[in-house]
């Protein structure tokens, strides 16, 4: 069912609102492949879908919003058993908006929900919904400038998680939805602040405590193994070589040498 909200393009520089609407899709529902003059963004209220830009698809689920930026070709479609249910809102810009926006094309934003719940209201208005419709903008641009700002704190949490439980199993997928974080986007913000991806730098910390444990503390390969959260000596000891080039015990007889 498509609820479209029919606006006046008055070609305002900052930001011009020329598009907005609901809708709740039939299974397998798709548009595309299209391109547009101006910025739209879907907020998925519930069920799911796919996104497809870039030559890349993207799963999209409910607290999430779409990206599709000005003149580049999308295409998406509802899931066949749980078809999306949208809010949309396409505009111009003469500013620069956040980040967040001109790198993912997949963002998490629940917080964001009320703004596009909000911005409805404007298909109930006899006038000025351009107008109402620009501050429900600028209002969602804050908080998408908000969240980027928090985005070290993710990565700080995350960092934290894998250096106070690296000698648990860790599911990286796991730890990327207990932060309500999609998992491309967990890996993607993680590198950009680290060099690294979230299994390598829980690697290279297993690894590092690992020499702590053997040089510092006198424990055996096996024990070290067991401690960083390998279950048996042989996966340990093929990342230890792979990582540092040798064998642990060989590690150990070469670290002697050097103290000697």
């Amino acid at each position: 069912m498509l609820e479209p909200i029919f606006l006046v393009n008055h070609h305002w520089n900052d930001i011009n609102p020329v598009d907005c609407g609901r809708e709740k899709c039939d299974p397998s529902h798709a548009f595309g492949p299209a391109a547009r003059f101006y910025w739209l963004l879907h907020y998925v209220v519930q069920g799911n879908g796919v996104f497809t830009a870039g030559g890349k698809k993207y799963p999209v689920r409910p607290g999430q919003i779409f990206v599709i930026r000005p003149f580049e070709v999308t295409f998406y479609e509802a899931d066949s058993q749980t078809p999306w249910e949208y809010i949309w809102i396409g505009f111009t810009a003469g500013i620069d908006l956040p980040d967040c926006l001109n790198r993912e094309y997949v963002v998490n934003a629940s917080r964001c929900g009320s703004i596009f719940s909000s911005m409805l209201e404007a298909g109930e208005m006899e006038d000025g919904r351009e107008l109402y419709l620009c501050g429900k903008i600028y209002q969602l641009l804050a908080r998408l400038t908000e969240k980027q700002q928090g985005e070290e704190d993710y990565v700080e949490r995350a960092k934290t998680y894998l250096e106070s439980n690296y000698m648990r199993e860790i599911s990286i997928v796991e730890l990327a939805e207990q932060m309500n974080l999609n998992r491309s986007y967990f890996s993607t913000l993680f590198r950009r602040k680290t060099g690294r991806s979230p299994q390598q730098y829980l690697t290279d910390y297993r690894m590092e405590k690992a020499c702590e444990l053997m040089v510092e503390h006198g424990c055996a390969p096996g024990e070290a193994a067991l401690s960083t959260g390998y279950p048996d000596i042989f996966s340990f000891s093929r990342m230890f070589k792979r990582k540092f080039g040798v064998s642990p015990r060989e590690y150990l007889r070469q670290n002697r040498e050097k103290a000697e």
